[in-house]
């Protein structure tokens, strides 16, 4: 049993009880956490506003011997409250939604918290919100080693979207910005990456898609 205070994106939450939530989070140091929010579900909760998708957080857990209790947490940076785009709404859920399904508990990857972090911000301020959400979960299975070399494996993937996936692997987020997807493109890409999840991890992710 000990208190700690961590980094934290919240990837979303789930009503308990009456006045409780759990929380699904991510942290460097302690991977995906799935922790108790006791009364955030009560209008004067400390924690409202504090506890929605996406949001940048330092947090303070209790890690009690059956149960880990969310204790504070002070907001870093909230990126769903303002946006008033669908398309980047629903690009940011997809991105928290599918990180919480495909890592299991205490799961930790290297450079993660940064690439939600980063993706986040060019969410904030990218006109291509469907581009992101893709190019992250290209980089989200890239870090999880379950993404197939394309150069090394036989497949029948048109030759544009494999330059494409080489091309999101090795470049920043931040120089994708320049890349035009048409709406078929898109699609093609996550039914793509809805099959290699599903085939990797066994997490069903279509309704997302």
């Amino acid at each position: 049993m000990k208190n700690l205070s961590t980094k934290a994106i919240i990837l979303g939450h789930k009503n308990i009880g009456e006045n409780d939530k759990f929380i699904f989070l991510y942290t460097e140091e302690f991977g995906k956490l799935r922790v108790v929010a006791k009364g955030a579900r009560k209008i004067t909760s400390k924690f409202t506003g504090h506890l929605e998708t996406l949001n940048i957080c330092n947090i303070s857990l209790y890690f009690g011997p059956k149960t880990t209790i969310l204790r504070e947490t002070e907001t870093i940076r909230c990126s769903l409250r303002s946006h008033q785009n669908l398309e980047k709404i629903k690009s940011a859920l997809q991105i928290a939604e599918i990180t919480e399904q495909v890592l299991f508990e205490r799961q930790s990857l290297q450079n993660l918290l940064a690439l939600l972090e980063h993706s986040i911000i060019q969410l904030e301020s990218s006109d291509k919100p469907g581009l992101i959400s893709i190019a992250y979960l290209i980089k989200l299975l890239d870090l999880m080693g379950i993404l197939p070399d394309l150069s090394q494996t036989k497949t029948s993937l048109k030759e544009k979207y494999q330059k494409f996936f080489q091309y999101v692997q090795t470049h920043p987020l931040a120089e994708l910005t320049n890349i035009a997807l048409s709406p078929t493109e898109e699609k093609d890409l996550k039914f793509i990456l809805q099959g290699i999840i599903e085939k990797e991890t066994e997490h069903k992710v279509s309704s997302f898609f």
